[in-house]
């Protein structure tokens, strides 16, 4: 392995769901993840702050981070920041 990164792409994801989100079923398949959740987010996103809105407080454990002049996709318009953003979450013990 050369230790580089390379984005991988999944087509079907603009590809509408036949279904809806169901956002009550989210929150319980949320609240059975153990582990340290890292929420990402751009503070130009269209989306809603989880923490804001209530979602995040599914997560037993998680860390938010905003990530500023990046919208829904944040790796795609910050990688750098994206990158620092998650390698420090995963070197955290």
């Amino acid at each position: 392995m050369d230790a580089t990164y390379s984005w991988k792409f999944d087509n079907y994801v603009r590809a509408h769901s036949p279904y809806q989100f169901n956002t009550e079923d989210a929150r319980e398949i949320w609240n059975q993840i153990r582990c340290p959740v890292l929420l990402i987010r751009g503070s130009e996103s269209w989306q809603n702050d989880p923490e804001e809105d209530g979602r995040a407080s599914a997560f037993h454990d998680y860390r938010s981070v905003v990530i500023e002049d990046a919208g829904h996709w944040v790796h795609h318009d910050q990688i750098e920041r994206f990158l620092a953003a998650v390698t420090s979450f995963l070197q955290e013990e």
